[in-house]
């Protein structure tokens, strides 16, 4: 994905991330003439335009490390209850509103 600038996704990983992904974490390239590299492990990789990488979690309440935190974008996407209800509340508010302008 690195070198095919292609997002690259890993799925439900605990607490604690491979080093290995941290250079690429860190942005740690490295530019040769026009193209950039980073060292994975004991390899180094060609870094193409376009390349990302989404780390998800299945851990309801996951504690990173401060440098984990420090190096990502950590979203929330974790479903309440209370946030649906007020999802619905708000769908059927919107539906009223619409049929209630066309009867004045």
């Amino acid at each position: 994905c690195l070198s095919q600038g292609r997002p690259l996704m890993i799925e439900d990983v605990a607490e604690e991330l491979d080093p290995v992904l941290d250079n690429v974490l860190e942005k740690n390239f490295i530019k040769s003439g026009k193209t950039l590299k980073v060292k994975c492990g004991d390899k180094e990789l060609d870094v193409m335009k376009g390349f990302r990488i989404y780390i998800t979690t299945k851990l309801a309440n996951p504690a990173y490390t401060p440098e984990i935190s420090a190096r990502t974008s950590i979203i929330d996407f974790t479903v309440t209850m209370k946030g649906l209800e007020d999802q619905l509340l708000g769908s059927h508010i919107e539906g009223e509103g619409g049929a209630g302008e066309g009867e004045d």
